[in-house]
């Protein structure tokens, strides 16, 4: 049995749903489809499918309303018992009671996703690599960034670097003012991943989020979110003026030097990469780390 998941329901699909996910889904701002097994007492949650409907991805060249799937799964041990196709059909069936023209995935390039990638294209789904990529940064990336030369206490005084000229906490912009910069950076972007981001400036951790200002308008721009499990999720580096690749260095040095300095040493930062001048800046700071590839399915 396949259930649209409400807030009656949404307690006992819990265990199911990933922590970065949980918020979303209580606030209705991700719907859930799940998947219910009959036992002898009650119907067990097995599985869920976690959606959201976005206007704005662009695919190729076009524009269009999608909807994107961010989760699907079902426990390991009641696989291969039709679930997976049941929570498909219902997602498609309310595709074609929607306006939106198809379904997204995006699919990262690791063998343990690679069964999702042939289930998707089963239902003929169609793969193709974008550019977006991401690194997980952790404090020990830090350290060998830094270099094994230096001591602890020595990466603590190198965590202090001076403060870029014009610097700011995207708090203390006008929000009319961040929005214009977020649209500008979605205008600029052609894989269409930095439509799906936030443009509400309370939706980032402001101790770490940052602009570089000259004069009024926002030359440079770096977005963090806090994830549920206090890791950070870096959405966005974009720079809007001649001067963007020492700008985005600099922020990206501060920004990694406060991480250091002001977070557990079991938080992790996520940085996802929608530019090859962000790529190739990560790489340079971090050239231990390998970023990973998305594989981006469309269906229609």
């Amino acid at each position: 049995m396949v259930k649209n998941v409400d807030a009656a329901l949404i307690d006992r699909f819990v265990p199911l749903i990933p922590r970065e996910y949980i918020d979303e889904v209580e606030s209705g701002e991700m719907f859930c489809i799940g998947a219910l097994k009959e036992d002898e007492e009650d119907m067990l949650p097995v599985g869920v499918l976690l959606f959201s409907a976005d206007d704005g991805v662009i695919n190729g060249t076009e524009t269009a309303t999608m909807i994107v799937i961010s989760w699907l799964y079902v426990a390991e041990e009641h696989r291969m018992e039709g679930f997976a196709n049941d929570m498909m059909e219902a997602l498609s069936d309310l595709l074609e009671d929607s306006e939106a023209e198809g379904i997204l995935c995006d699919v990262p390039f690791d063998s343990e996703f690679d069964l999702l990638e042939a289930f998707l294209t089963s239902w003929g789904f169609q793969f193709e690599v974008v550019d977006t990529q991401e690194m997980i940064i952790s404090k020990d990336d830090c350290r060998r960034q830094g270099s094994s030369k230096y001591t602890e206490e020595e990466l603590r005084i190198l965590a202090h670097p001076e403060k870029p000229k014009g610097l700011v906490s995207i708090l203390d912009i006008p929000q009319e003012t961040f929005e214009e910069a977020v649209r500008s950076a979605k205008g600029m972007e052609k894989t269409g991943f930095y439509d799906l981001i936030s443009e509400n400036r309370d939706d980032y951790a402001g101790d770490v989020s940052y602009a570089i200002m000259h004069g009024d308008e926002i030359s440079s721009l770096v977005l963090v979110e806090r994830l549920p499990d206090n890791d950070l999720h870096m959405v966005l580096l974009r720079g809007f003026s001649a001067d963007g690749a020492k700008e985005l260095l600099k922020l990206m040095q501060y920004f990694a030097a406060y991480y250091f300095e002001n977070y557990p040493e079991d938080t992790d930062v996520h940085l996802t990469l929608g530019t090859e001048r962000s790529m190739n800046l990560a790489k340079y700071l971090f050239p231990d780390e390998d970023p990973i590839q998305v594989r981006r399915g469309f269906f229609y």
